[in-house]
């Protein structure tokens, strides 16, 4: 089934942990592929996993129930009354208000973790009050690569590099590569959606880091990352 020619389809891609999505974009009706995810620093084009893990929970590993193990038994709630909306737990300090929120959507069965977001007391996340109490929850919560609170646009900077995007209190990395799927993923991929994908093995790999400022500090981040084909 070539890539060009198919139609939006979702099926559960089991062991896999996530959704298979058939996504057509404009480069690939245009004969473009997206370049290919890189571990080398200088030509990376996805956000290292060191920024996908936070309290030992990391993006496309850790599920909601991890989540909900490791930091209380929040209630799940949509974040949108849309028909596929993503959920999510949300968890607040008890002593300086920092709340930490994970995400998980249809690409992921709404049960794998797909993003987080951390927002400072002065960010005001309008429903904190709904959040449950955690004491690992604090404004010194730093992903596993130093992304945190209280940044100043020069130190993210220095852990992330350049921006993608900004604007006057905002900064945004968005990337999108191609990552080439293990043989035991082409088997996997195969037996659960009776599809093979030998001709092509590579999964869209899209990855963001979104982040707002509040007197030139980082006042709340979000992450995100997603695998579909």
């Amino acid at each position: 089934m070539p890539r060009k020619n198919r139609t939006r389809r979702a099926v559960r891609a089991g062991t896999l942990g996530l959704l298979a999505l058939a996504i057509v974009s404009s480069a690939q009706n245009n004969g473009q592929r997206e370049p290919l995810c890189s571990e080398d620093s200088k030509s990376r084009v996805e956000v290292a996993d060191a920024n996908m893990s936070i309290l030992g929970l990391a993006i496309g590993h850790a599920s909601l129930k991890d989540v909900q193990a490791r930091l209380g038994n929040a209630r799940t709630v949509p974040v949108s009354k849309e028909e596929e909306s993503d959920v999510a737990l949300c968890y607040v300090s008890p002593t300086d208000g920092t709340v930490l929120i994970f995400y998980s959507g249809s690409m992921a069965g709404w049960v794998d973790v797909t993003g987080f977001a951390l927002w400072a007391r002065e960010a005001q996340y309008p429903r904190a009050s709904d959040c449950l109490s955690s004491k690992l929850v604090s404004r010194s919560l730093a992903t596993t690569g130093g992304v945190r609170l209280g940044l100043t646009k020069e130190e993210l900077q220095r852990l992330l590099g350049q921006p993608t995007g900004f604007g006057k209190a905002s900064i945004k990395y968005q990337y999108v590569c191609r990552r080439k799927m293990t043989d035991d993923e082409i088997k996997r991929f195969k037996t659960v959606n009776n599809w093979d994908v030998a001709s092509d093995p590579y999964f869209d790999v899209s990855s963001t880091v979104d982040v707002r400022l509040i007197d030139s500090q980082v006042s709340r981040l979000q992450i995100s990352k997603i695998e579909s084909y």
